[in-house]
């Protein structure tokens, strides 16, 4: 296996200025204006000390960075698996059962004993090659 490339001083930077503002805005925000909570002041002390981590010492921020992009690629497996199993299941199932139901063949797979091939023939176009479109 491949090992994964160290993420650069400006990615980390980014993460941890990125980080440093939403997870205050998250949870002293957001969570507490739906559920009508108390702002709680933890958040704001991680977000400040991932802001000057990610300003003063990028490097130091690799583990955590590392941590969450492996969080990131299990939940994106697992919501896209999740997402197009439930798309086949409840969409392209029912189209199906519909169609061959109402008897509607768009491959026209149905076996015809009275032809002798399959093959369309194509009408004699004119082509430019020089000029295709």
């Amino acid at each position: 296996m491949a090992s994964k490339p160290t993420p650069k001083r400006k990615q980390l930077r980014q993460f941890g200025l990125l980080l440093g503002v939403l997870i205050p805005l998250f949870f002293c925000v957001l969570l507490p204006a739906l559920h009508s909570h108390s702002a709680p002041l933890w958040p704001v002390g991680i977000g400040v000390l991932l802001i000057l981590l990610g300003v003063v010492a990028p490097q130091r921020l690799s583990l955590v960075y590392r941590g969450w992009m492996a969080l990131g690629n299990v939940l994106g497996f697992i919501n896209s698996h999740l997402i197009l199993g439930v798309v086949f299941v409840f969409v392209l199932q029912p189209i199906a059962l519909i169609m061959r139901c109402l008897g509607h063949d768009p491959l026209r797979k149905r076996w015809d004993a009275s032809t002798d091939s399959y093959r369309e023939v194509v009408q004699g176009r004119r082509t430019n090659l020089k000029q295709p479109f």
